[in-house]
């Protein structure tokens, strides 16, 4: 009896956490990529100046060699 309860149990979660997850990782991607979007615009887009600033000290090392 001991077995069966425990299988009832097992089939129960696994069933809850299944109908739990529906449309989960599409809501959590809306979520991050409204968050991207509202950092872009609070921030401003940080990369583009990180890849200038790369840029010129790889060419102040070149100018040097």
């Amino acid at each position: 009896m001991k077995r069966f309860n425990y299988a009832l149990i097992a089939a129960l979660a696994l069933a809850s956490t299944s109908a739990l997850a529906e449309g989960g990782s599409e809501r959590s991607k809306a979520f991050w990529e409204q968050f991207r979007l509202s950092q872009e615009q609070v921030h401003g887009k940080q990369d583009e100046a990180v890849v200038k600033e790369q840029r010129k000290q790889e060419q102040e090392k070149v100018a040097k060699e």
